[in-house]
């Protein structure tokens, strides 16, 4: 069972990362009436504000539209695939993959002797 469904069963409201990048820093307290910000950059002028999931299409549309936005990204954390099958084949991918290189390297190393 995925982050997502687990939040669901509980009835907790979820909430989706936005980042937003701006044309002027002055221009981040604008952004607290669409959600909360948890983050801004001064030196790349872009914030990460939070929003309920339901209603991130429309804030997306609305914070668009507004002249002090360049661009509006949604987070794809939730694209990622934390199920333990797909961690598991993951750890044995990389496994075989070093004893390979390490296999490599000791036929190098008997070469050269």
């Amino acid at each position: 069972m995925g982050v997502e469904e687990d939040l669901a069963n509980k009835n907790i409201i979820q909430r989706q990362s936005l980042t937003v990048y701006l044309n002027s820093i002055s221009d981040q307290y604008k952004l607290r009436r669409y959600g909360d910000i948890v983050y801004f950059s001064k030196k790349f002028a872009y914030c990460i504000l939070y929003v309920n999931k339901k209603e991130s299409e429309q804030v997306c549309q609305d914070l668009n539209s507004l002249d002090f936005v360049k661009k509006v990204e949604k987070s794809t954390w939730n694209q990622i695939d934390l199920s333990s099958d797909h961690i598991e084949k993951q750890i044995t991918e990389l496994a075989q993959e070093a004893e390979k290189a390490l296999q490599e390297r000791q036929e190098d190393t008997e070469q050269l002797l």
